[in-house]
């Protein structure tokens, strides 16, 4: 008679599984409706983002070692609307961008704390006040047109190079002339 409550244990275990309401381990979780959770893994010393439930409605990472927040760690979270990211080193160069494009998209008005940590030159300015010419490690150096004047000879040369050199051989195919002589008991090739 075991087997029946056991069993209900198993289906309730693997709906809750199957749904994706899970907590990662470092993190402590609360739900806060039948639908949404708060999830606190905040002093943990995480320097990742760990997987998150997507029922998520409150995240709390304060306090950790995150430098980035990768690209798609937060895509899953729909119901997202309070943020806490405050005393973590975030390090504001290229990478960054996920974060500031997911917080454009939400405009979220529960966000707390995302400040740059790193290049010194940025230091304290919130995330959300960033702007692509700030952040000079995604600045790429822009090509002058004596760049191009440089790269376009040297292959123009390259090129008329190649054709010169094709057209002598060509000449030089058509000077070589052939004979072909076919007896009974070899074949003989000679060229002139």
């Amino acid at each position: 008679m075991l087997i029946g409550p056991n069993l209900i244990l198993l289906g309730i275990w693997f709906l809750t599984v199957a749904h994706g309401n899970y907590c990662p381990v470092q993190c402590k979780c609360i739900n806060l409706t039948v639908s949404t959770i708060r999830v606190d893994c905040s002093s943990q010393n995480l320097k990742n983002v760990p997987p998150l439930p997507k029922e998520t409605d409150e995240l709390y990472l304060q306090d950790n070692l995150l430098t980035l927040v990768p690209p798609g760690a937060f895509d899953n979270l729909r119901n997202l609307k309070k943020l806490n990211l405050s005393s973590n080193p975030l390090h504001c160069d290229c990478k960054i961008w996920y974060l500031i494009m997911w917080l454009s998209d939400r405009n979220m008005d529960g966000v707390s704390g995302i400040k740059c940590v790193y290049p010194s030159s940025l230091y304290g300015k919130p995330v959300s006040q960033l702007r692509r010419d700030e952040i000079t490690s995604c600045l790429r150096r822009t090509r002058l047109c004596s760049d191009f004047l440089f790269n376009d000879a040297f292959l123009y040369a390259f090129l008329s190079l190649l054709l010169f050199l094709m057209i002598l051989c060509l000449k030089t195919f058509k000077m070589i002339k052939f004979k072909i002589k076919v007896s009974d008991n070899d074949i003989e090739l000679r060229t002139y």
